[in-house]
């Protein structure tokens, strides 16, 4: 039998690793800021874990797009195709950083704070006109980030080394299939838990969501702007 218990053993051993890669490496500073900064003005539960997921899918496709061609066809990425896709990434993140502080300060986003019969008083985030078709423009803008990132130096990288020493491609194939389920999970359960975060502070008041918003618009401006000198100073 060519399933030996060795052979499964080492399947079994690299299909481990590539899951706790793919979850380690949704963690990255910048992929927590694309989606952070995009999930932001949608603060709910079920918004985050669609925007994270959305993000997920997109970065997966661009991973398994360049594996298959890599395996099967045996194409090699041009020398300068990390760097262009660094600099788009980084060129996301601070249009992304804009559209947040843009947010911020126009007009017609607030809280509404009201009291139904028998319930104490709470506080609504509301927005005047057009909430659908914003939501659903940052749903395939985290598509778009997710392939971007997907396309960038680490992930490819990172998913590929390994496949040098693997006989058949659908092994190497099945490995990024394992990483992109990894990347997907941990990005689903962060969406959850920012999501739930910012609805907490939504629900409270609206200065710490806005202080919280800014921060991150902060955050994504100075990532994109490292990514960018990275790029530029090569």
């Amino acid at each position: 039998s060519y399933l030996t218990p060795r052979l499964i053993a080492e399947g079994l051993t690299l299909l481990s690793l590539a899951l706790g890669l793919g979850l380690l490496h949704a963690l990255d500073a910048d992929h927590i800021l694309a989606v952070s900064g995009l999930m932001s003005a949608h603060p709910n539960r079920a918004a985050g874990r669609r925007f994270c997921l959305r993000w997920a899918a997109g970065h997966g496709l661009a991973l398994l797009s360049i594996g298959a061609a890599v395996l099967w066809l045996g194409m090699a990425l041009p020398a300068a195709f990390n760097t262009y896709a660094e600099g788009l990434v980084g060129l996301a993140l601070l249009v992304i950083a804009a559209g947040v502080w843009r947010d911020l300060w126009r007009r017609d986003i607030h809280l509404h704070s009201h009291a139904h019969d028998g319930l104490a008083p709470h506080a609504h985030w509301h927005r005047h006109g057009g909430a659908n078709r914003t939501q659903h423009r940052h749903a395939h803008a985290a598509v778009l980030v997710g392939v971007l990132h997907g396309a960038a130096g680490s992930a490819p990288l990172l998913a590929l080394v390994p496949l040098a020493r693997l006989d058949s491609p659908w092994i190497g194939f099945v490995y990024l299939l394992v990483f992109a389920v990894g990347v997907a999970g941990a990005m689903l359960v962060f969406g959850g838990l920012l999501g739930a975060a910012l609805e907490k502070l939504a629900r409270d008041r609206a200065r710490p969501l806005k202080l919280a918003r800014a921060g991150l618009a902060v955050g994504a401006m100075g990532w994109g702007l490292v990514f960018l000198y990275g790029v530029t100073g090569r």
